[in-house]
């Protein structure tokens, strides 16, 4: 497991990430990264990309989280500075391009 997952919910989310030519990267951070998380801890993912995450990708990465509630960050949109560093000092690429 990683990240306290089962690897199918990974593969899952990776393979609706590959079928967007938009989507560069993706980045797990948060407890699930850290290795601090529960049983029933969110999955912390930011996408980047070329342009706004749209909605449907939205939706189609809650249903590959399956049981687990995800929060998607889209480095397109504003987002405070702490929350940046967070990202930068604790994530772990989980999808490229």
């Amino acid at each position: 497991m990683m990240y306290g997952l089962h690897e199918n919910i990974i593969v899952q989310i990776k393979n609706v990430l590959s079928k967007y030519e938009d989507i560069n990267k993706a980045v797990i951070f948060g407890s699930r990264a850290r290795g601090d998380f529960r049983y029933n801890s969110d999955i912390d993912i930011v996408i980047y990309a070329e342009g706004k995450v749209s909605s449907r990708i939205w939706l189609e990465l809650d249903e590959a989280a399956g049981i687990y509630k995800i929060d998607i960050v889209d480095m397109n949109s504003p987002i405070n500075e702490e929350l940046r560093k967070r990202i930068e000092e604790q994530g772990i690429e989980i999808y490229a391009k």
